[in-house]
């Protein structure tokens, strides 16, 4: 308030006018100090959660073998601990399942296409050639599979007739199928759950192996899919080249 405006005004008058003008800033200020008090918190939350996913990285970073190449016995795909049992009556089961398997062979001759798991994008092709970046893991590495873009629950199939020959659980892939396609074709089928086949069975085109889980912490930002890597002999080849 100037001083013009207080010119032929009583004192009483002047004072009660310059309190008016204290009682209209004081909600100002008390917004300024939510505001304030307000953004303090969301710096708060973001650091923390910032914090909380690098760990998580960092975590998966670790559980990670980056030297781990190929699918099977070797493959770190498929290393980690093998869900059978090991009673005297799972053992005899198996051996006469093996037996009478061996009877069976599969066969496939590289040139039928194979069915696809589910219906999806691929969000990361196969790359064995030159490194694709790796969002989850901040990093960039060969890809020696392809990774299906899915909804968790979803059904997964099989590509054709084919045995099961492992079933394992990784850090990296989750829970794993292994098919012996024939002729010393593979396929391995990673981020499982509720699986419907053990290791051992006969699969046909189409059946189900199981559905999709909840993508592990080294695919986090990638979402949840379904991971397909193929060998011929024990060394890697492309899917898509064998897809329908």
């Amino acid at each position: 308030m100037n001083k013009a405006s207080e010119f032929g005004k009583t004192i009483p008058e002047v004072m009660k006018m310059k309190g008016h003008n204290r009682d209209v800033s004081s909600p100002l200020k008390k917004y300024y100090a939510v505001m304030l008090v307000g953004l303090a918190l969301f710096i708060g939350i973001m650091t923390y959660y910032s914090i909380e996913f690098k760990n998580k990285r960092d975590l998966a970073k670790q559980q990670v073998d980056l030297n781990k190449d190929s699918v099977g016995v070797n493959n770190g795909a498929t290393e980690g601990t093998t869900e059978a049992t090991t009673t005297e009556a799972t053992e005899a089961e198996t051996e006469k399942t093996t037996e009478t398997m061996s009877q069976n062979t599969v066969s496939y001759d590289g040139k039928t296409k194979l069915a696809w798991p589910l219906t999806g994008n691929v969000l990361m092709p196969y790359s064995v050639d030159s490194t694709i970046y790796f969002e989850s893991l901040d990093q960039y590495r060969v890809n020696k599979g392809i990774m299906i873009e899915a909804k968790e629950g979803m059904a997964v199939k099989a590509p054709k007739s084919a045995k099961v020959e492992e079933i394992r659980k990784t850090e990296e892939f989750g829970q794993t199928v292994l098919l012996d396609l024939g002729d010393g074709y593979t396929a391995l089928y990673g981020q499982l759950k509720d699986l419907a086949v053990k290791e051992g069975d006969s699969v046909t085109k189409n059946q189900i192996l199981g559905k999709v889980a909840a993508p592990t912490d080294c695919f986090t930002l990638e979402g949840a899919n379904v991971y397909l890597q193929m060998e011929k002999d024990k060394k890697t080849i492309n899917p898509t080249s064998y897809l329908e």
